[in-house]
């Protein structure tokens, strides 16, 4: 019977903090060489108490990052003064540009042979609350993982169970031979020990340490990618 491997990619694949802040300082020059002065009032930091308003008034998106970020953009370019059409193209065009810089990540330097040995024995997956595209020629991904599944795409986010089905689902595994990889103690772990998979919480270097307020613990703790295949190989499956 196939094991499937399913794995978070922000923070698990590569640092994401590094490439946030790079598309960040993109979207914000953009923003100043297009609109004068809106940079000042929008820079980062106060673009989040936006995004708590736009979870406020549109909760049905607050699991879409990518929705989200375009409502911050809308709401900000109507307070910066454009009527409420041109803000939402505007918006779009501003986004394009962080989404580009958001694809241009800096992987792990195990993260190619740890998924190449691994492809080697089982399937696997990507399953991610992020907005990063494996297909984009600047992750380049794709041949590793038979499933992609983005929350942004599917209504849902881990930790809901019902994600970890949809993939059960598509990819015809039982949730009993899943294996879930991540480094959230909540959207990774928890979620996959509720829908009934296994879940490998990866903290990298062991940098932190379980806490008892994370509820469920993990099946196994690795602290570098290159663990993950002598430990699945020993794994009660």
């Amino acid at each position: 019977m196939k094991t499937l491997i399913s794995f978070d990619l922000d923070n698990t694949l590569w640092d994401v903090d590094p490439t946030l802040t790079r598309a960040e300082h993109a979207m914000e020059k953009w923003f100043e060489d297009n609109f004068p002065g809106f940079a000042e009032r929008f820079y980062t930091p106060t673009m989040d108490p936006i995004k708590y308003e736009i979870y406020e008034l549109y909760p049905e998106i607050k699991h879409d990052v990518t929705k989200v970020r375009l409502a911050q953009y809308k709401l900000a370019l109507q307070r910066y003064g454009l009527p409420a059409e041109e803000a939402e193209q505007r918006a779009e065009q501003a986004f394009n540009v962080f989404y580009d810089w958001r694809q241009r990540i800096d992987l792990y330097p195990d993260v190619h042979p740890t998924l190449t040995k691994l492809a080697q024995r089982y399937e696997l997956a990507a399953l991610t609350n992020g907005n990063a595209d494996v297909y984009h020629p600047y992750i380049a991904l794709e041949h590793y993982f038979g499933t992609v599944i983005r929350a942004d795409k599917e209504g849902i986010a881990k930790p809901d169970p019902e994600i970890f089905q949809r993939l059960a689902e598509r990819t015809k595994t039982p949730m009993d031979r899943i294996i879930h990889v991540g480094d959230h103690p909540i959207d990774d772990v928890q979620g996959a020990v509720n829908a009934g998979a296994r879940a490998v919480w990866f903290n990298r270097h062991g940098a932190r340490r379980w806490r008892a307020e994370w509820a469920v613990t993990p099946d196994a703790e690795v602290h570098s990618l290159p663990e993950l295949i002598t430990l699945i190989e020993n794994m009660n499956l």
